[in-house]
C-alpha cells in the first residue's frame, strides 16, 4: 500500500490517499480510497466540507480501467473508496473439511487476483499528484 497526505488551506484540512492492492491466499482487493479532514483543535475529523480532490483518475496494470475488474465506489463522510474484491475462502475451506477438490475459480485475468500495480492520479490544492502501488 503507498499512502500520501497532503495539507490544505494553511494546514486546516487535510487529503489521505491511499492505493489498496491486497494478495492474500484466498482475498484478494484491488483500488484506492481517501479521506478529507479537517482540524479541530488537535483532532482531525472526517468532513465533505475541507477541500475535496479532482481530476481523480485511476488505472490498474497498464493503464486498464478499473471497472473492466469490478470495481465499485463507495462513500461517506469525508470518505470515497473505489475497489474491487474477490473472495474464495469459503468453498475451498469447506471442501478440505469434506475432502473434496481444492481448487478455486479460475483467474480469468478480470478481476482483483489479477491486479498488479495501481496507479492514482489526482489535483489537490492546485497541485498534480500522483500515487503507485506496484512496478
Amino acid at each position: 500500500m503507498a499512502r500520501q497526505t497532503i495539507l490544505a488551506r494553511n494546514g486546516t484540512d487535510r487529503l489521505v490517499v491511499s492505493t489498496i492492492c491486497t494478495h492474500f491466499i484466498f482475498f484478494h482487493e484491488a483500488g484506492f480510497q481517501f479521506h478529507t479532514e479537517r482540524r479541530h483543535g488537535w483532532r482531525w475529523r472526517p468532513t465533505d466540507a475541507a477541500l475535496q480532490p479532482s481530476d481523480l483518475r485511476c488505472s490498474f496494470n497498464q493503464d486498464d480501467d478499473p471497472s473492466a475488474f469490478g470495481a465499485t465506489p463507495q462513500t461517506g463522510t469525508g470518505f470515497y473508496k473505489l475497489s474491487c474484491d474477490q473472495m474464495s475462502i469459503r468453498t475451498h475451506c469447506v471442501n478440505v473439511v469434506r475432502g473434496g477438490p481444492t481448487e478455486t475459480e479460475p483467474d480469468n485475468g478480470n478481476d482483483a487476483r489479477s491486479v498488479r500495480n495501481v496507479l492514482v492520479s489526482f489535483s489537490y490544492d492546485g497541485r498534480t499528484q500522483t500515487l503507485r502501488h506496484g512496478g
